[in-house]
């Protein structure tokens, strides 16, 4: 009886994977029957990595606009790429060799305006005999030379686009050696065995989902399965293969330095100096957005990036240490890396996703600034979930943790509004943690009035009637004069509140499903609060409803409360997240409160003429 019941028990189990794995290929464009992902450290230092996947083509949009060719990135002086079979096997069975001339080499995208890196090559295979229900079969292998790359080290995201049925990565190393490794999401352990000299480490996976294309998800899909592994224990071994390069020793030609003078010269506070090489190389070196990998692990000197007038994005973060510290500040350049799916001490250099600089400066907050965009503030303190890996001077490296990014606002106005009507009056504006632009405050006296949307922006707010600031707060009163800041429809008046968009407003959220597969991510925990006082004319009357809205729930909480008294009306728009990360448990909680945010009855005043 218990054999029986255990039976049917395992029979239903079975029923409901597949049901579920064929819901999800229902609204899918393809699925992987199978895919292999083979990593080999030969005995004499050369490396192997072998590609192999079997993936059937579900709809039209899979081969017209999807799958229908395959782009292999290789280094031809270092590396050697065998095709070792490719074909499509048609619905009918036929079986489709894809013909020489199906391949081609050229120049990889990214690498088009790069010089330097023209010698990359991208094979593009274009697959033939496509059609639904058609199996795309690829293998191909890419044998790089020994010394090129610091250890055999992979970052393996194990979900696709698509669902995946079957799923094998093995890793092959000489008898002698070790592997270090760590999954993440899943408790998938691998089998070892030997063949020959080698070591074989062997993880299989079954039915993986596809990645959600929903917007919002925890930053660097860091809710799949993955798989980190090296050959080298230490993370600071394979960083040493980095800092021991030329490049970081940040120096740089006569006519760099002369370049430094200049600014040094036009500017004499440190803020501005760090702000505006920023901005040099932000601006004025192109970006080559070449993945690390690509390169080698390589960079070039800050004196080959300055001529070449660009450079990779550790290139860059590599020439802005170089100009900060010729102009006498600290800074180090940074890898980021994301907490969630890396460990500080795995040796590889395959999980770090982006490069910065981290600099000294306590009127900026000692921030980590990018060398791909003018981040208004610390990217430490914007990037949430995130590890900065330091690269000290003495070839050490060390790690601080991203902070959890908090945003707050306090907007107060007060205004008098005219029987024309016009509006005058002031506001205030505190702001803190994320939502103060600290870094675009320095570049731009004028950057939080030109923040203020709705229906008193622009020229309707005047001068700066007193700004105090420091590395982490800053307050600011605006005097406000506008003579149309109401939109008129026959007798009834429409004002649009302001809002500050460093904040929510910023974040571009307007509509939201009513349902969520994954945790929903948002920029920062944020508190803001809008407290408006108008005093109105006899001919003007408030048509917008005298209500309060109070919400209280476990994302946060939403308060709409508005007053009319004798010709003074006092409005309170308040909102608050508790947390970061929804989970989807949470999520209609955090719907419910950011519908009520963009609600545009919760957005502006209406009022009506008397006469």
């Amino acid at each position: 009886m218990k054999k029986n019941l255990f039976t049917l028990f395992f029979l239903g189990v079975l029923v409901t994977c597949s049901t579920s794995l064929l819901a999800q290929n229902e609204k899918s464009n393809a699925i992987y029957l199978s895919l292999v992902r083979e990593f080999t450290l030969n005995p004499d230092g050369s490396m192997d990595y072998r590609f192999i996947k079997k993936q059937k083509l579900l709809t039209y949009r899979a081969f017209q606009s999807l799958y229908g060719e395959t782009f292999i990135v290789t280094d031809p002086v270092n590396q050697k790429l065998k095709i070792r079979e490719v074909y499509t096997q048609m619905a009918d069975g036929k079986k489709v060799i894809v013909p020489s001339n199906a391949m081609n080499e050229v120049l990889p995208g990214p690498a088009a305006n790069a010089p330097a890196y023209n010698n990359l090559r991208e094979m593009v295979i274009t697959h033939t005999g496509l059609e639904r229900n058609a199996i795309i079969y690829l293998d191909y292998q890419i044998t790089t030379e020994k010394g090129i790359l610091p250890a055999l080290m992979g970052n393996e995201l194990l979900a696709e686009n698509e669902p995946v049925k079957q799923s094998e990565i093995i890793v092959r190393i000489p008898v002698g050696q070790n592997l270090y490794y760590k999954t993440f999401n899943t408790t998938a352990i691998p089998e070892q065995t030997t063949d020959g000299s080698f070591k074989v480490f062997t993880w299989k996976f079954h039915d993986i989902p596809a990645i959600s294309s929903e917007e919002n998800q925890a930053s660097g899909l860091d809710l799949y399965p993955r798989l980190i592994f090296s050959t080298v224990e230490n993370r600071g071994q394979v960083c040493s293969f980095l800092s021991g390069q030329p490049a970081f020793r940040f120096e740089i030609s006569e006519p760099m330095k002369t370049e430094i003078k200049q600014i040094t010269n036009e500017k004499t506070d440190p803020s501005e100096i760090i702000l505006k090489l920023q901005e040099k190389v932000v601006n004025d070196l192109r970006l080559y957005p070449i993945p690390f990998r690509a390169t080698g692990y390589h960079c070039r000197t800050p004196e080959q990036v300055w001529n070449s007038n660009g450079g990779t994005v550790i290139e860059k973060a590599i020439i802005l240490t170089a100009f900060l510290k010729a102009a006498g500040i600290e800074a180090l350049p940074v890898g980021i890396i994301h907490s969630e799916c890396s460990d500080e001490g795995s040796g590889t250099l395959a999980d770090i996703e982006e490069f910065a600089v981290k600099v000294k400066c306590k009127e900026l907050g000692d921030p980590v600034l990018s060398v791909t965009a003018l981040n208004p503030v610390s990217l430490s303190a914007s990037l949430p979930g995130r590890t900065f890996i330091l690269f000290r001077p003495d070839g050490n490296i060390s790690f601080i943790k991203s902070e959890i990014p908090k945003n707050r606002i306090e907007f107060n106005g007060v205004f008098i509004v005219t029987s024309d009507p016009k509006i005058t009056g002031e506001i205030s504006v505190k702001l803190e943690g994320n939502a103060y632009p600290v870094n675009s405050l320095w570049r731009d006296k004028n950057k939080i009035k030109n923040s203020i949307s709705g229906s008193l922006k622009g020229n309707d707010l005047k001068e700066i009637k007193s700004s105090e600031r420091n590395e982490t707060t800053v307050l600011q009163t605006i005097v406000v004069e506008s003579d149309h800041a109401f939109r008129k429809d026959t007798n009834y008046f429409y004002f649009t509140l302001p809002v500050v968009k460093t904040g929510i407003e910023g974040w571009g959220i307007r509509s939201l499903s009513a349902q969520r597969e994954k945790s929903f991510e948002i920029p920062a925990i944020a508190d803001e609060n809008y407290f408006l006082n108008f005093t109105l004319p006899a001919s003007l009357k408030l048509f917008t409803p005298q209500k309060t809205v109070s919400i209280s729930n476990k994302a946060g909480s939403f308060i709409w409360e508005i007053k009319q008294e004798q010709g003074k009306l006092t409005l309170k728009r308040q909102i608050k997240f508790n947390e970061n990360i929804y989970p989807v448990s949470v999520y209609p909680d955090f719907k419910v409160l950011m519908d009520y945010w963009n609600n545009p009855r919760y957005r502006e005043l209406i009022f009506v003429e008397s006469k």
